[in-house]
């Protein structure tokens, strides 16, 4: 009997602890820009703390340690404006682990030690078993340079509606896609409480697959409204220090490009405050540069992933809804001095196929594009040269199902919308 009580005592005290363990642990973990020789571990916690990963080779017991660093110092809770600012994410965390090998498994877990107390010279933490957090153990793949194969799951518009994005995510198989890509408006603002990215769809991610796959975010033009919204790079942060970024995967080039705001700057929204124009061009100049690199010219595949479309189709006036025939003109002539296959966009809730002959300003797109989101998402594989394509709609009705042996071959102009049934 003693023994019994012994071993039950020992059970429930692993279960307290693991409870006790899980109720830090708010948002998360998900992976964000996963490379050869990376990624970044995003969380949020709801207790004031120091957190750092372990990471170790798949197999092995040899353990690496990564912290967030700010200008030198191990980040703590209260670097990100405290507990003031209701719209901050205070003990947000996002922790990146470099100097990983290609194509291999690793597995990580966080850890965190709770801060007591905080003066001039920094911040003291517990170190009592009580007061330190010791996450779940979940795993990743690095990026294998040398991929030949891609699986793409992208959508958009999703306008805080997590269980249409869940239906979109199994209807396309996405346990089997190397990548998810989310082409913003996935909420209709930033703000605290009721439209914040974590409830809109960071929860269902996590829940489904980020939690050892990553997602890649593109900002829209709802995603730069709310009081959160000047914060984003919390939630997504980039290497770069930019929403706009390039990476290559195995023999594919991605661009995500950043759309900003639709409407001019000096709309009365913004109170003054807007400059997504002169960031337009200062972004136009960066893709000029990226499209001379080794790494853009020598890919086999290149697709762009944009929220605002290159092919305008719209009557709203250009005096008050500029920001999208101002990319148009800035990025159609570059796109015509490269060689894409294809350029999936978002923001306009087709519900009808569309076939243009033409485009803004009657310039002519050398590639295709496909518009798609709000009630419809698209799978991305190729392999040897072929694209396959399929659409399905939030109802799981296959939209567009086709293969392109070249998508480079043929040169048509095309806007395609998805169709939604009744």
């Amino acid at each position: 009997m003693g023994n019994k009580r012994l071993i039950l005592c020992a059970v429930l005290a692993v279960c307290l602890t693991w409870a006790r363990a899980q109720s830090w642990m708010t948002v998360g973990p998900y992976l964000q820009e996963l490379t050869t020789d990376g990624v970044t571990v995003v969380f949020e916690h709801d207790i004031p703390s120091i957190s750092w990963l372990e990471v170790r080779e798949k197999g092995s017991t040899e353990v690496m340690e990564f912290y967030q660093t700010v200008n030198g110092r191990v980040k703590a809770y209260s670097q990100i404006l405290g507990m003031k600012n209701p719209a901050v994410p205070v003990q947000n965390f996002a922790i990146r682990a470099e100097g990983l090998k290609p194509a291999t498994t690793y597995e990580y877990r966080v850890r965190a030690h709770k801060v007591v107390s905080e003066n001039s010279n920094g911040v003291s933490a517990n170190t009592a078993f009580s007061s330190i957090y010791n996450g779940t153990w979940y795993q990743f793949t690095t990026q294998d340079p040398q991929q030949k194969e891609h699986h793409i799951f992208i959508t958009s518009d999703m306008h805080n509606r997590p269980d249409t994005l869940e239906a979109l995510l199994k209807y396309l198989d996405y346990q089997t896609c190397d990548r998810i890509i989310y082409n913003g408006d996935m909420i209709n603002y930033m703000q605290n409480g009721s439209q914040e990215p974590y409830t809109g769809f960071i929860n269902t991610s996590v829940n489904l697959f980020a939690r050892n796959k990553p997602f890649e975010y593109l900002r829209g033009n709802h995603e730069t409204r709310g009081d959160m919204s000047r914060h984003i790079m919390d939630y997504f942060p980039r290497k770069s220090g930019q929403l706009y970024n390039a990476y290559r995967w195995g023999d594919m080039e991605i661009i995500l490009l950043d759309c900003g705001e639709d409407k001019i700057d000096t709309a009365e929204e913004y109170f003054g405050m807007a400059s997504f124009f002169s960031y337009r061009e200062e972004m136009a100049r960066w893709f000029q540069e990226l499209i001379r690199t080794d790494e853009f010219r020598t890919a086999k595949y290149r697709i762009i992933i944009c929220h605002f479309t290159m092919l305008l189709n719209n009557d709203k006036p250009t005096d008050k809804f500029g920001g999208e025939p101002h990319l148009i003109t800035l990025l159609t002539p570059l796109l015509k001095q490269c060689d894409i296959d294809m350029l999936i966009s978002g923001h306009y809730h087709p519900d009808t196929y569309t076939y243009m002959d033409k485009n803004y300003n009657n310039k002519g797109n050398q590639f295709e594009e496909y518009n798609i989101g709000n009630h419809s998402a698209m799978r991305i594989d190729i392999a040897d040269g072929k694209f396959n394509l399929k659409i399905v709609s939030s109802k799981g009705v296959v939209l567009l199902d086709k293969q392109v042996k070249d998508a480079k071959s043929g040169r048509k102009l095309v806007y395609i919308t998805t169709k939604m049934e009744n």
